[in-house]
């Protein structure tokens, strides 16, 4: 078990992070280090190993100049809802830049116990994604109640609504939350891999987009006294399980703009899920006093200076003068998707802020200065996979909902909208977009929409029309979410119709062109609108509209 996670209050100055300084810079050598490694260098190894009964998945980068006896950094990053450890080593560049910088990458996949269609759905148990009804009520709307979301393996989810969406699994609390007890998957994943590579332990780092970006938030939070850094990727906490770390670690966060999907600014998602915004992460809310605090930064809000400055619109800003470690948020232009929409942007944002950081207090397995020698906890029956598993085939076990017609729904813009539709901004492009009306509201003010909210597989009469100029053969559906040109559009009543689309990824992090077949007539399938992020958006992108 990592020991070293519950600490008195006197010790957070003496764990904190400090600026890495390559001049000056004494690595602490992991129990690995001696160990002929069992991952290649120079190529991403597949393998498995088993904790509390359930069999994961991770994939491990080793640079070609990796040497047994000198240690090397470790960076692991969390996948999205839905995408697997393979596509997001695709996607978010992390891999990219392990050679240049010098470091292990690692991607654990979370659990896959759902038996419904719509899969995979790998995911991660964190941030209150099973812990609905929360602190302050359900963490969904009841138009976004979802029953195919229940990972049935392992949870008995009975909330109404039903908002649990995630596995159950313990992958770094028995409940996703909390501070102690922190002994899941991903705690002795790093144990596991500290024991079997040569791994600086005072430059162990977490990273992850999405579902995975609420992992990165929930793990820097438990394994507090063990990261030297921490970059959550458009994540967040559900409303009411906000948490902060009870020793300090520098972290850098961003959003996309236009992301309605797991919003910054507001608590609504688009899909109907509550969430806490980043000031209240960053500067406490009811139910913790916050990052900056934690960071001990005092002063106001200043430009952070990135070497990516104005590439896609992003802006950066320091919560203050942090005396423990910087507390950074940053935005730019886009929706919920990798920073710039490519895999290279975005591993350049999330490694350049990592790789600044080290924790000279972190020995190994968790344990920091002054504390007895332990022994660590690692996944058991572990295998090394000789032949990568291809991905998953997306929507093969799902019908063909759509008629195609000429006339149809879903249409470009620049031809024309129906009667019923709106030209909506989405994802890279834009739509024409069936509108759904709201009736009244709930018992929280917000809008009861004339739909079915969200989905990772078709729904029966949703509320959304079934035509669109689509190819035979295209498994896209339509679902309904709280979708318009504002960046509350749940709140403000505005709802409309999407085609989802199966992504599978090219090498540049895109949806590949198997994955635009599926689309009407000249739009192409595009990430960054969806909680599922093995699915996209058809949109249409390359001409001018007025919205």
């Amino acid at each position: 078990m990592v020991k070293g996670l519950c600490t008195i209050a006197t010790l957070a100055v003496a764990q904190a992070s400090v600026l890495f300084d390559p001049d000056t810079h004494v690595a602490s050598k992991s129990a690995g280090c001696g160990k002929s490694s069992p991952y290649s260098a120079g190529k991403t190894t597949s393998a498995t190993g088993t904790y509390g009964g359930y069999t994961y998945t991770y994939r491990v980068y080793v640079p070609k100049g990796y040497n047994k006896n000198t240690p090397m950094p470790l960076v692991t990053q969390h996948h999205g809802w839905g995408m697997s450890a393979k596509s997001e080593e695709s996607g978010s560049g992390i891999t990219t830049y392990a050679e240049q910088d010098g470091y292990i990458a690692v991607y654990p996949q979370g659990a896959n116990d759902n038996p419904n269609r719509g899969g995979p759905w790998y995911s991660w148990n964190a941030v209150g994604t099973t812990g609905s009804p929360g602190p302050e009520g359900s963490v969904c709307t009841s138009s976004a109640s979802a029953p195919s979301y229940c990972y049935t393996g392992s949870c008995n989810c009975n909330d109404n609504p039903q908002c649990w969406w995630t596995t159950c699994h313990n992958e770094v609390t028995p409940t996703g939350t909390g501070k102690t007890n922190v002994n899941g998957f991903i705690p002795s994943l790093y144990d596991t891999l500290e024991s079997q590579l040569c791994i600086d332990t005072t430059r162990e780092y977490v990273a992850g987009e999405s579902n995975g970006g609420m992992m990165t938030y929930q793990v820097a939070v438990d394994m507090a006294s063990r990261l030297a850094a921490a970059v959550p990727q458009f994540g967040s906490f559900h409303r009411g399980y906000s948490e902060s770390p009870s020793s300090p670690v520098p972290i850098l966060a961003f959003h996309g703009t236009k992301d309605t999907t797991v919003p910054a600014n507001v608590s609504l998602s688009g899909d109907g899920y509550y969430y806490t915004t980043v000031d209240d992460i960053f500067n406490g809310d009811s139910y913790e006093t916050g990052w900056r605090k934690a960071n001990g930064c005092t002063g106001s809000t200043s430009h952070y200076p990135t070497k990516f400055d104005g590439q896609y619109q992003l802006y950066c800003v320091s919560t203050g003068s942090c005396t423990n470690g910087d507390v950074v948020r940053c935005a730019w232009n886009g929706g919920h998707n990798w920073y710039g929409n490519n895999a290279k942007s975005n591993g350049g944002l999330v490694s350049d802020f990592l790789m600044k950081w080290t924790k000279p207090t972190h020995l190994g397995y968790g344990r920091v200065q002054g504390e007895e020698p332990v022994e660590g906890d690692f996944l058991e029956d572990i295998t090394i996979l000789e032949d990568d598993s291809e991905e998953p085939n997306r929507f093969a076990d799902l019908p063909e909902t759509l008629t195609a017609n000429a006339q149809g729904h879903y249409g470009n813009p620049t031809k024309g909208c129906q009667a019923d539709e709106n030209v909506i901004e989405l994802a890279n492009g834009h739509a024409c977009l069936p509108s759904v009306a709201s009736g009244s509201s709930d018992e929280n003010g917000v809008p009861v929409p004339k739909c079915k909210i969200g989905g990772a597989a078709p729904v029966e009469d949703n509320g959304c029309p079934n035509d669109a100029l689509v190819n035979a053969g295209s498994k896209a559906f339509p679902i309904c979410i709280g979708k318009g040109n504002s960046t509350d559009p749940y709140t403000n009543g505005e709802f409309h119709c999407v085609l989802v689309c199966p992504c599978n990824l090219d090498a540049e992090g895109q949806c590949d062109d198997q994955s635009h077949e599926h689309c009407p007539v000249d739009a192409t399938c595009q990430l960054g609108e969806l909680r599922n992020r093995g699915q996209g958006v058809c949109s249409y992108t390359g001409s001018s509209v007025t919205v």
